[in-house]
């Protein structure tokens, strides 16, 4: 099970298979969390507009509390700052449109936020302060939803969301499951050090790339399941791991395709070319479904493993990784 001190947000997005079903899941989220301290809190429906505010607590005759939920789980750019301005403006209108007060609004997403993004955000709220001294302004970003989630009283929350019955809750709520999941937009790690690529390096193979992404985000979701641990999803995943290992297999036992001394490169790269056709083909199980990026990302977890490769002596390249030595020092 995902404990609350390892949430990442972003799997509402690959759950629901798109941005906009993981935002409607957050949103329901942060409510819940909200009500956890505030029992009177409620959700506004647009209709057709929401005033400014996603969740409050109070009475619109008199004094309101406003948390504003974005689901930015990458960063906050200028895009994220301009939605945010757009945001506070929009409450702070409608307010005085409508002779209300607003107390406190507090900016909740998905991110951990880096130091220039929390200076932005501190710059503004100075600047809004002196604008409206009567608001107290918060920040709910990442850390601070999961050290709200790690409170014993947010604990049903924790389980409607993020427990092992998790599906199950959300199918209740029409939320929905069984889709392949969103690829992650964050910028992908390099991996210079990883073995996957050191397999591909060895192989003259030097455009990856979509590789790089690709086996980013199959690592993403098959942490999530294993840290979840639902039985279903966590078969799939061996089920889809033993097809994907053994169609390399098939491929090095091929004439065809087997890797070579005495053609290195070439017989490399025609392996590496043949087995990422062939997992094409392999349907995942109903329980994980997949985009083709995951499929062949899961296809490098292996080589990261040291499973597979795709040069003759695969085993001594995964072995020199492991232990720092160099191509060069190796007489590759």
């Amino acid at each position: 099970m995902t404990k609350p001190s390892k949430i990442d947000f972003r799997i509402h997005a690959i759950d629901a298979g798109s941005d906009d079903g993981g935002r409607v899941v957050f949103h329901r989220m942060l409510s819940a969390l909200v009500g956890v301290e505030y029992p009177t809190a409620t959700d506004i429906r647009a209709d057709p507009g929401d005033w400014g505010m996603d969740v409050m607590a109070g009475s619109l005759v008199d004094s309101i509390l406003i948390w504003q939920s974005k689901y930015f789980y990458d960063k906050i750019g200028d895009s994220q700052k301009r939605q945010i301005r757009e945001s506070f403006a929009s409450a702070m209108a409608h307010a005085v449109k409508h002779g209300y007060r607003v107390d406190a609004w507090t900016l909740c997403v998905a991110c951990e936020v880096s130091a220039p993004e929390k200076k932005w955000w501190d710059t503004k709220v100075r600047e809004w302060s002196k604008e409206h001294p009567h608001v107290q302004f918060d920040l709910w970003d990442a850390p601070r939803l999961r050290r709200k989630l790690i409170s014993p009283d947010a604990d049903p929350v924790w389980a409607e969301f993020y427990g092992p019955d998790k599906d199950h809750a959300h199918a209740r709520q029409g939320v929905p499951t069984l889709l392949p999941p969103a690829l992650s937009q964050e910028e992908t790690p390099s991996y210079e050090s990883a073995l996957f690529v050191k397999q591909m390096l060895a192989a003259g193979i030097t455009a990856m790339d979509s590789q790089r992404h690709a086996h980013f985000n199959a690592d993403l979701l098959v942490r999530d399941i294993t840290a979840r641990s639902v039985p279903d999803q966590l078969a799939a995943v061996a089920e889809m791991d033993a097809a994907l290992l053994g169609t390399w297999e098939d491929a090095v036992a091929d004439p065809a395709t087997s890797p070579s001394a005495d053609d290195y490169e070439p017989s490399a790269r025609r392996l590496f070319a043949s087995v990422m056709k062939d997992i094409r083909t392999v349907a995942p199980p109903a329980e994980l479904p997949l985009r083709a990026a995951h499929t062949r990302g899961l296809m490098h977890r292996i080589v990261e493993e040291a499973r597979a490769g795709w040069v003759h002596d695969w085993q001594d390249v995964a072995t020199n990784a492991r232990s720092g030595t160099t191509s060069s020092e190796a007489g590759l």
